[in-house]
């Protein structure tokens, strides 16, 4: 059974680099007195991979992951988002211990050109692509609006 630490809001306005963790949970301002949350997967060579959970929070407290993944895992640019505050308001309200996301998870994002395409998995494993890369996310951090966009926030 995973334990749930509850840190809350106004523990930490910003959480260093290198004080992210996998299994951190977080929640983001949507505006309006709505925030959205999610939970870091894993550590990788461009920044965090997270999930985003279908739901949207009226105040940015959570006792436990009871939601639904929203979509595919996505990679954040964490230095923006949670060192620097350089864009949105996203921080830390919570860490599951023991959280370890699934070795079989099936998303991959893509990079390279032409004939030289890189599929890559959420632990940094790469594997040539030997079809079209278009059906795969891009290998690229996203921000703020980038996240809002994505998910249609």
């Amino acid at each position: 059974m995973n334990s749930f630490k509850i840190y809350g809001w106004d523990k930490k306005a910003k959480t260093s680099l290198r004080n992210i963790k996998v299994g951190d949970v977080f929640c983001f301002a949507l505006g309006e007195q709505k925030y959205g949350v999610g939970r870091i997967m894993t550590r990788n060579s461009l920044g965090h991979v997270a999930e985003i959970f279908n739901q949207v929070l009226n105040s940015p407290m959570v006792s436990s992951i009871s939601f639904d993944r929203l979509g595919d895992p996505i990679i954040l640019d964490p230095y923006s988002l949670f060192d620097r505050k350089a864009e949105g308001d996203w921080r830390v309200v919570a860490h599951q211990e023991n959280y370890s996301p699934s070795a079989e998870e099936p998303v991959r994002f893509v990079y390279g050109v032409a004939d030289n395409v890189k599929l890559v998995d959420i632990f940094d494993n790469e594997t040539s692509c030997s079809g079209e890369g278009r059906d795969y996310p891009l290998y690229s951090p996203m921000g703020d609006e980038e996240v809002r966009e994505h998910f249609k926030l």
